[in-house]
């Protein structure tokens, strides 16, 4: 606009006429000049763009509208001069954003046609840059008009808010920020009064308005004459100062001071408070569950399993010391590694028990493992899964126990349960086994089967005169030899002393008389020992299935009797004929009068008692059976047990004695007299046999009136073993009724540990066959001593039958045993003298003492 005037006089000026003053025209020249260098230095020293636009045109927003745009305008937008941005309007409206064009040209056409001057032309708008950036612009502007209010000229000048409206978006922003704070903040002045404060502080302090707070001196809001003394400190120093805790209507605060200047540099003290009371809460929460966790890891690391916690991606997340000592990897070594991959040597096993574990939450078995050096191990594995509360599984918790020594123990047991240490033959048990197994086959297949008892001659002179060394010795070499005769699946055994058995397949009787002359004949050439040169022979028993016997105790038996026979005619092997057989008519008689004391209730039994080696107390008393025969006298069970077995009556005589025992246990209990513990009764393995054996026990107790948990059965190791499934359910079933159960005879039988473990048992009985020699003989002690330690890890008690003499009793007291029966504590007595023994207040005092 400025411009346009300056031509308009320069235009005059020329116009003047020549008789005008030269004094006149020059004065006007000068005063130009003036003008014209007034606005060039308002034109250089304004930062904003300047425009001009003589209205030629109805329509003010015509593109080819002529338009002046200043050197700064065009700098605003990047552009150098009129080549790059024309002095036309269409330089400028083509740049507007489209979102800005139709409202700006509206508005700057409605300012133009507006004749009276009102409709203002401010707006603000986008431009964008030569380098195709849009930046933010205010323009204002100014009409000229004729006196009707026509438009003649408008100009106006342009202003770049981009970085302002930055820094006032950044202002609002800071500000925003600051009111939103979570902590509270205060801003104070150089008296420590309050001048502002955002929205947290008004929450902290329980204020609604920021006006409550404006004005109030710092100290009436804390009350807290040090944070006071150091406030003005920080003010004074302008330094800062973190961490200070205080309190405010039960709240825990945590305070920081700033001390700064403002723009005016005027000092002013920030003041930021934290309200830490649930964090304080938490964190304290926090360090108490750490304690927790830190004290249970610890009882975790005392623990002498080995324990660890993998998580369901089968990595390791835990693993205590004992981990450590039983893997051979530190924690540092194994966490985060996978479990499957660290310690198992077939995947497939692992990812079938996880299968398992997710089903039913808990999984326990055994596992062979890998250590650090490569070496496999046997670990009794107990894994229970942990879930998260949306019962989502999270972990799994694993405790291993290392039963190496724990199943070497119980292949020793097994070991010495089945085969003689002396001569590494099959014992007695095996030998039995091996016999039922044979005669099994020889049904099936419709063959002979014979069996061989063999006894060596003068074997007895060779004890007496050059020990049991020497013997021992011999006997070895004597097996060596026998074992050497046999062929294919002829089975050797040792069941006593001197006395050997062997059982063969044979296609007839004659094939069964070679296989004896061969076992003459290892023995013809003399036995040298260190003690000397000895002249072995052998006495041969043999008897054949089926003609002399279709059970292994027939058999044995026929061919006893023949061995004797050979034995007293100095014959090298004799066959079994009928006649030798008189003592089976013998038992055949025996089981008659058996069942007619049974069944006239003649009779009785004898209580011995079970006593606490530790104490000396009374802890239970076992009810044995006796019978009295008015031809015979007494008979012992050991004869005609067995009958009652073979004969198939044993199981009507175990009711008769289950329930003669619960009769006298109630009258003992009806006479106020002492308890004398559980009372034990056997239950033999025939009775295992029967259908609802279980049902049937506990049946009789309860129409007796007692409970099961008055009494203890007793179930031998080899009737347990006889049919070992059907064993274990018949005594979960008498164990969750409450009966007590302890493992008679252990030690004769043949039992796995595999087995044991699985038995629901309390105790274990040591057979008084190891007891009695114990004392001088090593491989009895030895066998004990075992038994003892495996019962220990076991977590069941141990009692030794057989006791007679103190010395037996405290070695078995020292050997970790916990109760004992025999002889020595007292003999088996009747019920009446029983009585007066062990449960009369007078006894019972001796008995403790």
């Amino acid at each position: 606009m400025i411009a346009s005037f300056l031509r308009f006089l320069r235009g005059k000026a020329r116009r003047a006429p020549p008789a005008q003053p030269g004094a006149e025209l020059a004065a006007l020249r000068a005063q130009i000049g003036a003008m014209q260098a007034r606005f060039d230095l308002i034109r250089q020293a304004t930062s904003d763009g300047l425009w001009d636009m003589e209205i030629c045109s109805p329509d003010p927003i015509d593109g080819d509208n002529p338009f002046w745009w200043s050197d700064q305008f065009r700098r605003l937008l990047g552009y150098s001069d009129e080549r790059d941005f024309p002095n036309v309007l269409r330089s400028w409206s083509s740049r507007l954003h489209p979102d800005d064009a139709g409202p700006t040209l509206v508005a700057f056409a409605a300012h133009v046609h507006d004749r009276t001057g009102r409709t203002p032309y401010d707006v603000t708008y986008r431009l964008k840059c030569r380098n195709g950036e849009y930046r933010w612009f205010r323009a204002q502007g100014k009409t000229i008009r004729a006196p009707d209010g026509t438009p003649q000229r408008v100009a106006g000048a342009l202003t770049d808010l981009t970085d302002r409206n930055a820094i006032l978006g950044l202002k609002r922003f800071s500000e925003d920020i600051i009111a939103n704070l979570p902590v509270g903040l205060i801003v104070a002045d150089e008296s420590l009064r309050i001048i502002r404060v955002n929205r947290a502080f008004l929450e902290i302090f329980g204020m609604q308005q920021e006006g409550s707070a404006l004005a109030r001196a710092l100290d009436a809001v804390f009350r807290n004459d040090a944070l006071r003394e150091e406030a003005q400190r920080v003010l004074r120093d302008e330094s800062t100062r973190q961490g200070i805790a205080t309190e405010w209507g039960g709240k825990r605060l945590r305070v920081a001071l700033a001390g700064i200047r403002d723009a005016e540099e005027r000092r002013r003290l920030l003041v930021m408070t934290e309200d830490v009371t649930e964090k304080q809460r938490l964190r304290e929460e926090a360090r108490a569950h750490v304690a927790r966790q830190r004290d249970q890891l610890s009882l975790l690391d005392k623990a002498t399993d080995a324990i660890l916690v993998r998580g369901i991606d089968h990595r390791i997340q835990f693993w205590n010391k004992s981990a450590e000592r039983l893997y051979g990897w530190t924690s540092k070594e194994v966490l985060g590694r996978s479990e499957v991959e660290l310690l198992y040597d077939e995947p497939s096993q692992f990812a079938t028990l996880t299968d398992e574990l997710l089903e039913h939450d808990e999984w326990r078995g055994e596992l062979m493992h890998r250590r650090k050096d490569g070496s496999s191990f046997a670990v009794e594995s107990h894994w229970t899964l942990v879930r998260s509360e949306d019962h989502q599984p999270q972990s799994v918790l694993v405790i291993n126990t290392d039963i190496t020594q724990r199943k070497a123990t119980a292949e020793k047991i097994e070991y010495l349960a089945l085969y003689d240490m002396l001569t590494g033959l099959p014992n007695r048990r095996l030998f039995a086994d091996r016999v039922e197994q044979a005669l099994m086959n020889a049904q099936r297949h419709r063959r002979t089967l014979a069996v061989m008892f063999m006894d060596l001659n003068r074997f007895k002179e060779i004890n007496d005169t050059r020990g049991h060394g020497v013997g021992d010795q011999v006997l070895v070499k004597v097996a060596t030899r026998l074992r050497a005769a046999l062929r294919g699946d002829e089975t050797l055994a040792r069941l006593a002393g001197d006395e050997f058995v062997v059982v063969a397949q044979t296609d007839d009787a004659h094939a069964g008389i070679l296989i004896a002359e061969r076992l003459e004949q290892a023995l013809t050439d003399p036995v040298v020992t260190s003690g000397g040169t000895f002249s072995v022979g052998v006495s041969i028993g043999i008897a054949f299935y089926p003609s002399d016997g279709t059970t292994s105790e027939d058999l044995l038996k026929c061919a006893d009797i023949a061995m004797y026979r050979a034995k007293a005619t100095g014959a090298g092997h004799i066959c079994y004929r009928p006649e030798m057989g008189s003592e089976l008519a013998e038992r055949m008689e025996l089981a008659r009068k058996l069942q007619r004391a049974l069944s006239e209730d003649k009779l009785e039994l004898h209580y011995q008692p079970k006593v606490c080696l530790r104490t000396g107390k009374l802890v239970g008393a076992e009810a044995l059976l006796r019978w009295h025969d008015p031809e015979r006298g007494w008979i012992s069970p050991a004869t005609f047990i067995p009958v009652a077995e073979a004969r198939d009556i044993i199981g009507v005589l175990g009711k008769w004695v289950l329930r003669q025992a619960c009769r006298q246990l109630k009258a003992w209990q009806d006479a106020d007299l002492a308890s004398p513990g559980r009372l034990a009764v056997n239950v033999s393995a025939r009775q295992l046999d029967e259908a609802g054996v279980a049902d049937s026990i506990q049946a009789i107790v309860r129409e007796e009136g007692l409970a099961p948990s008055d009494l203890e059965l007793e179930l031998t190791e080899s009737g347990v073993m006889h049919h070992v499934e059907r064993a274990i359910e018949i005594m979960k079933t008498l164990k969750r009724a409450g009966f007590a159960l302890t493992i008679d005879d252990f030690g004769t039988g043949y039992s796995s540990l595999s087995y044991l473990k699985r038995l629901p048992v309390d105790k274990l009985k040591i057979d008084m066959a190891f007891v009695r020699d114990m004392l001088k003989d090593h491989h009895d002690r030895t066998i004990v001593t075992t038994i003892i330690g495996m019962a220990r890890n076991l977590d069941l008690d141990v009692i030794a039958e057989g006791v007679e003499e103190a010395a037996q009793a405290d070695t078995l007291r020292a050997m970790g045993c916990d109760e004992a029966q025999g002889f020595y504590f007292g003999r088996p007595v009747t019920a009446e003298v029983f009585a007066q023994q062990w449960l009369t207040p007078a006894m019972q005092a001796v008995c403790l003492e």
